[in-house]
């Protein structure tokens, strides 16, 4: 089983970051066709910006995996180490919420982008398509927040800050 995670983190971190490095590409493509050769290309800037938005979005949950996000931990350090684990935990549980929402929300989204057969502006692509990110990325994330919420719960007893880990 610790082989399967490995191998799925793996996948995790090389899809975002070549959906990244993939997107930059583009841009920098579309930089050399346009003023070295004069010849603009349309798909490039809307294809960019796609891989680039799909990229991050996965890297959320990297980030959020290597706790690597965002955090304003200075009124949490001062709190008692028993506040500090319910601080945690309700953060986590925010986190599933929030997560599952996006998910949900983005299933109803896609399904209805398929459903009226929207497409893109300039390339055509089906706008379902692109939106799939948004349901893929709250399934990723709520598996993260449960883990981070799992590993808050059991540590209670061992460790009063969970943040320590860093």
């Amino acid at each position: 089983m610790k082989k399967f995670w490995q191998a799925f983190e793996f996948i995790e971190d090389i899809v975002s970051g070549g959906l990244l490095s993939l997107g930059v590409a583009m841009i920098f493509y579309g930089v050399i066709m346009r003023y070295v050769f004069n010849d603009a290309r349309s798909w490039v800037d809307e294809i960019s910006q796609y891989t680039i938005i799909w990229g991050t979005l996965i890297g959320t949950s990297v980030a959020l995996r290597n706790d690597h996000h965002i955090k304003v931990d200075m009124l949490f350090n001062v709190l008692p180490k028993k506040f500090q684990r319910y601080v945690t935990l309700f953060a986590h549980t925010v986190g599933i919420v929030f997560s599952f929402f996006l998910g949900f929300y983005g299933f109803e989204l896609v399904s209805f982008t398929h459903n009226t057969g929207q497409v893109s502006t300039d390339v055509g692509v089906p706008l379902y398509i692109v939106y799939s990110i948004l349901p893929l990325t709250g399934i990723l994330l709520t598996f993260r927040f449960m883990i981070k919420f799992y590993e808050a719960a059991r540590k209670a007893g061992k460790v009063g800050n969970v943040s320590e880990r860093r």
